[in-house]
């Protein structure tokens, strides 16, 4: 599921794979929601961190996708991530924001990015760390 400060959220239906994100950037969200929708994710709106949470870990979600920016509560996020079952999280950043990446490094995020390098090629960069498609593949004869 995705998350940001808008609310971008990825959810999953049954067969359906998802992402979840934080983003602050409410321009960059929406880019974000439709590469994400080309990548074949389904995509709805959520508004805080809870939500976040709750989505990355209900259905088919792929991947969790965290904006730096959003400066969420890192040692809740941590302790989810040691306790719970949570898809790949990636996050990203300004690179000046040194405090904000060594935060996710330490809350256990799978992978941190400046902005420029998730930008760069986000479509890899989802393809690289989300987790394999949980689609149910039509049964052959």
């Amino acid at each position: 599921m995705i998350v940001n400060r808008m609310g971008l959220a990825m959810s999953a239906s049954s067969n359906v794979d998802a992402g979840v994100g934080l983003n602050r950037d409410l321009f960059f969200g929406i880019r974000l929601n439709q590469l994400l929708k080309q990548l074949g994710y389904q995509v709805k709106l959520e508004t805080s961190l809870e939500a976040f949470l709750e989505g990355v870990t209900a259905g088919n979600v792929a991947l969790g996708i965290i904006d730096i920016s959003f400066a969420p509560d890192w040692d809740r996020l941590a302790n989810e991530i040691a306790h719970g079952s949570l898809p790949p999280l990636i996050a990203f950043g300004p690179h000046l924001d040194v405090d904000g990446l060594r935060a996710a490094k330490k809350a256990g995020v799978t992978r941190v990015f400046s902005n420029g390098d998730f930008t760069k090629d986000t479509a890899a960069i989802i393809s690289r760390y989300a987790r394999p498609s949980q689609k149910s593949e039509p049964e052959r004869d």
